[in-house]
């Protein structure tokens, strides 16, 4: 083979091999490297070539000599940067700028050839006390344990600084774990809010369509009327009357429910006696009449006694009316003192000052007056009507879904709808009252709900 040929055939194989040589080349070893086939290109060094060689070696000088001038470039630009955001950290440091310097450190972190105990140091105890997210702080404490290990005891008082911060990155992790189990307890707290009321609100329509507003119904002969009231949604309380009536505030009834059409009266109260019910107790009618007059002299656990008689008879749930039920019963979608309107007007409801024949002496027979738009009877006067509710001074944190308020002084319950001796002031549909639960009056009576099924 010819010294051409050879010539030719050694080009073409450096020049194959040149880009990995070049990148596996340290800047020192490229330069000297190149340097070396210089001289040997000129016939100078301790490996003098042949001259059908030397062209050949000073082109492998020159490009080596090339390569370490680019590496030099780029190590020399990532060095230039680097101190750039050690500057740019110092500055944010200064100005009481953590986060200024926790960015300023990442991107060091990125172009720095190596890190010392210092920025280690520093970097960690940044992220532990100030990083924003647990990825953050995580890294922050990994940068502590590192930093301890390097320092040493011996390292004071960076060591115990480092000791510290590490504590307080392991403080915040644990917080952070803390506060992200009860984010995901209200989450999950939420889609089953979210859940069921989606259920209730399927069961609310099939309700509506078996039991449409307005439908009478009676479980046996001697149980009472009850009438179909809709679910809806009203504001509860007055902003003119008394305090105890604020806030005003919404409330949505999601399901119908069946409401007495009248106060209870003697002769259902007397079926539950003869049933073996209401512990036999036979109220005194004070000399009004017994029969289809409301019955009279019965405390709110009396009321609840007769529920329960009822409830076994039928099979069926019967129960009080909750004060958020009752009122929106009584206004039956008005938004006026009664449900007929804002004056008491004449002979409309039984009360002292009402114009009926009853007026401020005794109790009418239910269902001598007008019925309200549910087609409820005597929700304003003949008697006070006790419902399921404790009482409280206020309406500051009541149920907004029109179920009983079971907290607040619940050894006196709730009244409402005034009776034959009150004023008319009293028998307003948003007006309140209470007394003990086991109280008993010719003031006093109740009327029932029964919750309905699908």
């Amino acid at each position: 083979m010819t010294t051409g040929k050879r010539t030719k055939r050694g080009v073409l194989g450096l020049l194959a091999v040149m880009p990995d040589v070049l990148n596996r080349a340290s800047i020192v070893g490229r330069t000297t490297r190149g340097l070396r086939g210089l001289l040997w290109s000129t016939g100078v060094g301790d490996r003098p070539l042949a001259t059908g060689y030397r062209p050949l070696m000073l082109l492998v000088g020159v490009l080596w000599i090339v390569g370490s001038g680019v590496g030099l470039a780029e190590e020399l630009s990532e060095a230039i940067r680097a101190h750039q955001y050690r500057l740019q950290a110092s500055k944010a440091l200064k100005e009481k700028d953590p986060q200024g310097a926790i960015r300023a450190l990442e991107k060091f972190e990125k172009v720095a050839s190596e890190r010392q105990w210092e920025f280690v140091y520093l970097y960690g105890t940044l992220l532990a006390t100030h990083g924003t997210t647990a990825e953050h702080i995580r890294k922050g404490h990994d940068l502590l344990i590192e930093a301890v290990n390097e320092i040493g005891e011996e390292g004071e008082p960076y060591f115990s600084s480092a000791l510290e911060q590490l504590s307080v990155a392991e403080t915040r992790l644990e917080a952070l774990a803390e506060e992200a189990r009860r984010a995901e307890e209200a989450r999950r707290a939420a889609a089953a809010r979210l859940a069921a009321a989606a259920k209730r609100a399927a069961e609310a329509k099939r309700l509506a369509r078996k039991w449409p507003a307005g439908t009478t119904l009676r479980d046996c002969d001697a149980c009472p009327e009850m009438v179909v009231v809709p679910a809806g949604t009203y504001m509860m309380g007055s902003d003119q009357g008394s305090s105890d009536e604020e806030p005003v505030h919404q409330v949505t009834i999601e399901q119908p429910f069946a409401v007495g059409k009248y106060e209870v009266t003697f002769g259902e109260w007397e079926a539950c006696v003869a049933g073996g019910g209401c512990g036999g107790y036979s109220p005194d009618d004070a000399g009004w009449g017994r029969g289809r007059r409301p019955v009279i002299n019965v405390s709110w656990e009396d009321a609840q006694a007769y529920a329960r008689w009822l409830s076994e008879q039928t099979g069926e749930a019967y129960r009080l009316l909750s004060e958020a039920e009752w009122e929106y019963a009584a206004r039956a979608g008005a938004t006026t003192r009664y449900t007929w309107g804002d004056a008491i007007g004449e002979n409309r409801a039984n009360c002292g000052g009402c114009g009926s024949r009853w007026d401020n002496g005794q109790t009418a027979p239910v269902g001598r007056f007008a019925a309200n738009a549910f087609g409820l009877y005597d929700v304003h006067g003949n008697v006070w009507e006790w419902v399921t509710d404790c009482w409280n001074e206020s309406y500051a944190g009541a149920p907004s879904d029109g179920r009983a308020w079971k907290s607040g002084e619940c050894t006196r319950r709730v009244v409402r709808g005034g009776s034959w001796f009150n004023e008319p002031r009293y028998l307003r549909s948003a007006n309140r009252n209470r007394n003990t639960a086991g109280y008993r009056s010719e003031h006093y009576g109740f009327r029932l709900a029964r919750t309905l099924t699908p």
